[in-house]
This record gives C-alpha cells, sequence and structure tokens, in this order.
C-alpha cells in the first residue's frame, strides 16, 4: 500500500476530532549528576513528559507531546485553553490544515515557545491517528523505513566534576553505548571524558549557548585538540545566527544547532547564515511531525546534516524514531542518559547494546502505560 492510498483511508476512517485532553505526568529519575530542572523553581530529579491526547468520532486515539519541564502546569492551561477550542470538531485527518489554523490564529502568542510546543504536540498526535487509521506504522506514512532499529547516543547530564563526568561515560560504554554526549562547560572535565571514552565511543559537545561570540572563540580553540564530533550550540543567543558563523568558519568543529528554533524559516536562515553543519529540530518543540519534515528534505537540498534533537521520552520521542528511520542516511538517536522510576513505555524504550527498535504497531506503534500515567500525573 503506497503512502497517498494510505493517506486516502485514514481520511475516510479517522473522522472528527471530539475530545482532547494534556496529561502532564512527572517521573522521577536517578543520576549521579545534580539536580538540573531549575527553570522555574529550586531544581527536582523528575522528568516532565506533557502528553496530549487526541480522541475522534470513529475511536481512533492519537497521542502527542509538548516540549515541557519543571512541572510546567502554565503549559498545561496553555494547552486547554487556547488550543484545544480551536481543534475540536476539525477532521483529524486535516493535518496540515489544523497546523496551519494554529501557526496562523496564535501567531501573535510567539512562533518558538510553548505555543509552538503546543502545536507540536497535535501535530504529533493526528499523525498517530493517521497512522492508526490506515493500519500502518508511521514510518510507513513517512514513506518507508531505511532500517529496523536505530543507534542511540548517550546524552549525558552535566555533572560538573571530573569524577562524575568519566564515570558516567565509562558506564554508558560499558552498556553498548559508542556515541556519546557532554553537557560539561569547562575544560577539565571535557577533556576527561574523552579520554575516558577514546578508542571506545565518540563524543559531542553540547554546551547549550553560554558564550558570548568572543568567549566562544577562545573554547573553541581550546577545545581543538578533543577531535570532539560535534560542538552544539556554543553561543549565546541561540539565534545569533551570525555568532555561530563565525565560531564556523575556524574550521575546528562540526556546529551543530536548531534545537530552540521554531520552524522550518529558522533552518533556512540558519543555513542562510552558513552557521551550521548539523540541523537539530526537536519534534516536540518545532512544529510537530510535519515541520521536521520539511526541514529534513532542506538539509538534503542544501548539503546540513539532519540530526533531530531528542530531550523527550514520551510520544515525541517514538516520533523520533520513526522520522530517523525514515531517513537515507539514518541520524543518530539522542536519550538522556538517567534511570528513571517507572518507564512510560515500559522496556520498549530502553536501548538495548545503544540501538532501539522502529515500534511496528499502526500509528506510532506503541501507546503509554495507562498504569504509568495514572501514578505519575500530575494533574
Amino acid at each position: 500500500m503506497n503512502v497517498e492510498r494510505a493517506i486516502r483511508q485514514q481520511a475516510l476512517k479517522a473522522g472528527r476530532i471530539v475530545k482532547a485532553e494534556a496529561i502532564l505526568v512527572a517521573i522521577p529519575f536517578q543520576s549521579d549528576a545534580k539536580p538540573v530542572w531549575n527553570f522555574t523553581g529550586p531544581p527536582k530529579n523528575t522528568f516532565d513528559t506533557m502528553l496530549v491526547r487526541i480522541e475522534t468520532e470513529n475511536g481512533f486515539v492519537g497521542w502527542g507531546e509538548a516540549f515541557s519541564r519543571t512541572e510546567d502546569i502554565a503549559l498545561k492551561n496553555l494547552i486547554e485553553n487556547r488550543i484545544f477550542p480551536l481543534i475540536i470538531g476539525e477532521d483529524a485527518a486535516a493535518i496540515s490544515k489544523i497546523k496551519f489554523k494554529l501557526e496562523f490564529g496564535l501567531q501573535n502568542f510567539g512562533r518558538v515557545g510553548p505555543t509552538m510546543y503546543a502545536i507540536s504536540a497535535v501535530d504529533i498526535a493526528l499523525w498517530d491517528i493517521a497512522g492508526k487509521a490506515a493500519g500502518l506504522p508511521l514510518v510507513d506514512l513517512l514513506g518507508g523505513a531505511f532500517a529496523q532499529d536505530v543507534s542511540v547516543y548517550a546524552s549525558l547530564l552535566r555533572y560538573d566534576n571530573q569524577e562524575g563526568v568519566v564515570s558516567a561515560t565509562r558506564q554508558a560504554i560499558s552498556l553498548g553505548y559508542r556515541h556519546i554526549k557532554l553537557h560539561e562547560v569547562t575544560y577539565p572535565e571535557i577533556a576527561a571524558a574523552c579520554k575516558a571514552a577514546e578508542g571506545q565511543a565518540a563524543v559531542m559537545l553540547d554546551v547549550n549557548c553560554p558564550w558570548s561570540v568572543a568567549e566562544a572563540l577562545v573554547m573553541d580553540a581550546r577545545l581543538g585538540d578533543l577531535g570532539l564530533l560535534w560542538l552544539e550550540e556554543p553561543v549565546w543567543p541561540p539565534e545569533n545566527y551570525r555568532g555561530l558563523a563565525r565560531i564556523r568558519a575556524e574550521k575546528r568543529h562540526r556546529i551543530a544547532a536548531g534545537e530552540n528554533a521554531g520552524s522550518l524559516h529558522d533552518f533556512a536562515a540558519m543555513i542562510d547564515a552558513q552557521a551550521i553543519d548539523i540541523a537539530q529540530p526537536d519534534v516536540a518543540k518545532t512544529g510537530g511531525i510535519s515541520e521536521l519534515l520539511k526541514i529534513s528534505a532542506l538539509c538534503e537540498a542544501s548539503a546540513v546534516e539532519f540530526v533531530p534533537h531528542c530531550a523527550l521520552f514520551g510520544p515525541g520521542m517514538i516520533a523520533t524514531i520513526h522520522i530517523n528511520a525514515a531517513q537515507r542516511k539514518v541520524p543518530l538517536l539522542e536519550r538522556l542518559y538517567c534511570d528513571f522510576e517507572a518507564e512510560l513505555y515500559g522496556g520498549a524504550t530502553v536501548p538495548k547494546e545503544g540501538k532501539l527498535s522502529i515500534p511496528q504497531g499502526p500509528g506510532l506503534g506503541i501507546d503509554p502505560e495507562p498504569d504509568v500515567i495514572k501514578h505519575y500525573r500530575i494533574k
């Protein structure tokens, strides 16, 4: 069955949206790193998953995810009060139409940030419904899989000490990871982790936009002998594409960025500025599956590597697995390196020897476990 026929089939079967629900889940995790989620208050060792559940008149249920941190009740309220009233009654098959309606109607509330996170969640859920109505996994709606599993990189938390980051690096390698991303911002910790991984795993560095251009140039030079696979977001603010281009022009590192972007047009601007080698859109931040498909095509046409960001553990993570598997050069999948008190999908999303399989069921192929939602639901 080809994609066009599948889409036609689901258009006939999905029906109109009759119910939408935002569900905030916060699951504790164990890590030797210091608590890191302190955006709106005291740091906590819990991780949010902001679920969006959409139901149609014909009984199809789709799950989406909006990027969230630190028990974000404000985001939940935004989704319920600004987003849901605009989608109830709409034909669930009209994914592009609904996405445009939300983006155009809510443009004054932000093209980057919580409003776009919410729109992303709706888009993911609608693609889940499309696959379920067609009886096909998402990857088949995207053109088919180039691989049956994806390689995962361990995205370490920030330790701020050599002992912690070296221990985590060695542990990740022992579990089968062959790519490791650091979030340290000081040279001794970065160098120590690179030495610990030498000959066993490639190392990337994400510093989360801490430096001015002048500071970034100094660190770029100092890091030059460590053999990093890429240097991610070295410049503040993240939309300083000229600054990123200045670092990239030194040719010491491949520059990666994009998790803070809101749409295809942000990536067009990055590429026009010659700011990046690697594009990192986040499916739960950057307009959902629909937008990432556009960004992927732009990257292919522009000779820029497409490696989606994925600091997610819900439907956004599952959607990213499908998106990655549908690429001819299958990108690495990011997974934050921490152990949860409970897994939203049981063991299905816990990497084995550094790999994850593509779910084979219709739509995203797997739904969150109701008992986990019930136990860890915030509101």
